[in-house]
């Protein structure tokens, strides 16, 4: 069962018990997805300047103590308040999440959700990758939360794949997790 909870108005924060990544030794490491609304402040001739991005976090019984400490210190006490602390402080493994389903094999299904413009971008590694825009944040947050977060397990049957990426700060998703999870 997925559990889909707000972070902030731009985050949602999905998770479940199936969803783990596991090292071969020790305890598999409980993960979480991070979806977030970014405003690219660059509008097409539609207005359509929203994309999710998506990154991958351990869930917050997963998490190390001392991120849990220093968030404590910065007076933040809810579960929410500590995975956003968590993201916003120590990122997480990126996802692409229109790899999933990509926007133009959606079959339409998606446009019943919110209206969105898709366009064909130069991701950061230099591949082309399809994405979904939206006109405002209460479209691209709906679309969130209505078909990412639906499809987001899918991510995990390929998970080996997603953290074994090369990350643009060095080192592979493996690594961030690493670093991130209880030690």
């Amino acid at each position: 069962m997925l559990n889909i909870t707000n972070l902030s108005d731009r985050q949602l924060y999905v998770e479940s018990d199936r969803w783990h990544c596991s090292y071969g030794y020790g305890e598999p490491v409980r993960l979480g997805l991070v979806l977030e609304a970014v405003d690219l402040a660059i509008r097409d001739e539609e207005g359509f300047s929203y994309v999710i991005d998506a990154g991958l976090i351990p869930q917050l019984d997963f998490l190390d103590a001392e991120i849990l400490e220093e968030a404590k210190s910065e007076g933040l006490e809810t579960r929410e308040e500590l995975l956003r602390y968590a993201y916003e402080c120590y990122g997480g493994v990126p996802v692409n999440i229109d790899a999933v389903q990509p926007p133009k094999a959606s079959c339409g299904m998606s446009s019943f959700v919110a209206r969105s413009n898709i366009s064909t971008v130069i991701a950061g590694t230099g591949e082309e990758m399809e994405t979904r825009h939206f006109q405002d944040l209460v479209e691209a947050m709906s679309f969130a939360r209505d078909f990412y977060a639906v499809y987001a397990p899918v991510i995990f049957g390929f998970i080996d794949m997603v953290l074994d990426h090369p990350l643009r700060v060095g080192g592979t998703g493996w690594d961030k997790i690493r670093q991130m999870a209880k030690k």
